[in-house]
């Protein structure tokens, strides 16, 4: 009898070691943070036109979200191709972008670790995404892209201790995405080929940003594209708020935040990841780019509907260099949004 409790014992060790791949670790989840500070936490940053910059000028940047209560910045791409640029922002080997700009992913960082934010790091988009988005061929081959990036990323900068996550630039949403079957090829074939490899690298959470346009898209149909969404091996999903780019009205807001909420924690019971805001500081007054800094007024709405939303744990924003920064390109505007964010937040 011992000896056959002892094989059983040994049998069901030997089943769960085996149904678990002992190389890839569980990914550390980003701790929420208490629901009284939910202010503007984390910004996205677009390298371009800093591909000289010292790391005095990264830490000039770095200090000024520090003062506006952010500890996160998040870089959308770390390689880049459309028909203007065709770019990769550190040491890179790889054969698919033309242009090399070694040292601007280095130079963040290394300021990034001297103040204390972290950083999650964008990998490998080319444009074309918005034309191929459910061609398997192309999410295969521009998976194995993202990867080639990820390896040396973590070669170069695994060790750096701003380092605390990745990020996923392509943006999926219902309207392309409108079948199950389409979201699962998205999710097998492109998002969980490129974060398995991610987390045999390291233990760092994937992120995503969703999106949608109320013109096209329901609540409903938001709620289970984030349901579907969320069956991907991912620890972070964001959702763009639409704001900015006129996707839908200030009134219009929190139906759909509710719907995507459902859609991550109600129908899908299985999502263990969080639930980020992506609020778009911008304003798009004739519905497309170029874009200036909007309003504080507009803002203070998004972020109070954003706050709203119990699940939501983190509210970081696209982004606070074109739109807040001293730095940016329209500098009245950002400076009277960034003083009246500033009043507000104290």
């Amino acid at each position: 009898m011992k000896k056959l409790f002892l094989f059983i014992i040994l049998s069901v060790m030997f089943f769960l070691s085996c149904s678990r791949d002992n190389n890839t670790p569980n990914p550390e989840l980003p701790a929420p943070p208490p629901l009284e500070r939910k202010i503007l936490t984390g910004t996205f940053i677009q390298l371009f036109g800093k591909d000289n910059w010292s790391e005095a000028q990264w830490d000039e940047l770095l200090t000024e979200i520090k003062d506006v209560g952010m500890n996160t910045l998040i870089v959308q791409y770390t390689a880049f191709k459309n028909p203007y640029n065709n770019i990769t922002w550190f040491n890179s080997a790889n054969t698919f972008t033309a242009t090399k700009s070694k040292n601007t992913l280095q130079q963040l960082l290394a300021s990034a670790s001297r103040k204390g934010i972290e950083v999650h790091i964008g990998l490998h988009f080319d444009d074309t995404y918005w034309d191929h988005q459910t061609d398997v061929a192309w999410l295969q081959t521009q998976a194995n892209y993202c990867i080639v990036i990820a390896e040396e990323i973590q070669a170069q900068f695994g060790t750096n201790s701003a380092f605390k996550g990745w990020y996923i630039p392509h943006e999926p949403e219902p309207n392309a995405y409108n079948t199950d079957e389409k979201v699962r090829l998205f999710r097998e074939h492109f998002v969980d080929r490129i974060s398995n490899r991610l987390h045999q690298l390291n233990n760092k959470p994937v992120s995503i940003a969703a999106f949608w346009n109320s013109s096209l898209s329901t609540p409903q149909q938001l709620q289970h594209f984030m349901a579907e969404l969320s069956k991907s091996n991912l620890q972070i999903i964001m959702l763009q708020d639409g704001v900015g780019a006129q996707h839908v009205t200030l009134e219009r807001l929190a139906s759909y935040y509710e719907a995507a909420q459902r859609g991550l924690f109600e129908e899908n019971k299985n999502y263990k990841g969080v639930f980020w805001s992506d609020l778009e500081t911008f304003a798009s007054p004739n519905g497309k780019y170029p874009y200036q800094p909007a309003s504080f007024d507009r803002v203070k709405q998004q972020l109070l509907t954003a706050r709203s939303i119990p699940k939501v744990s983190k509210i970081v924003s696209f982004h606070y260099f074109d739109d807040m920064s001293t730095k940016s390109p329209h500098k009245a505007q950002a400076d009277a949004l960034r003083e009246a964010y500033k009043k507000f937040i104290k």
